[in-house]
């Protein structure tokens, strides 16, 4: 558990990323607002207020933004860490 917290929500040298915890705890409420729709939804009966329904689609693409942008920072690191790599083992005076 501790590898699967460290690899998603913690940045290379231990500290928690933002991005990741955004990301989390959007993607929680997402679930619980979506969660909360339904339930209302069956016990009321009645039409959810739209409101409701643009703050789950928030949530989620708040959550798809985050995840994506979490995504494309750790390959730009990556391609950026061996580009350093490479020109370090390149080049002898540095």
């Amino acid at each position: 558990m501790n590898k699967i917290v460290n690899d998603t929500l913690k940045n290379k040298n231990g500290k928690w990323s933002r991005k990741s915890l955004t990301m989390l705890v959007s993607f929680i409420f997402f679930i619980l607002t979506g969660i909360y729709i339904v339930i209302s939804d069956r016990i009321i009966g009645n039409e959810i207020n739209r409101y409701a329904i643009d703050v789950f689609y928030g949530f989620g693409f708040m959550a798809g933004g985050t995840t994506f942008a979490t995504i494309a920072d750790k390959k730009w690191q990556n391609k950026n860490a061996q580009s350093i790599n490479e020109t370090v083992e390149n080049d002898p005076s540095i």
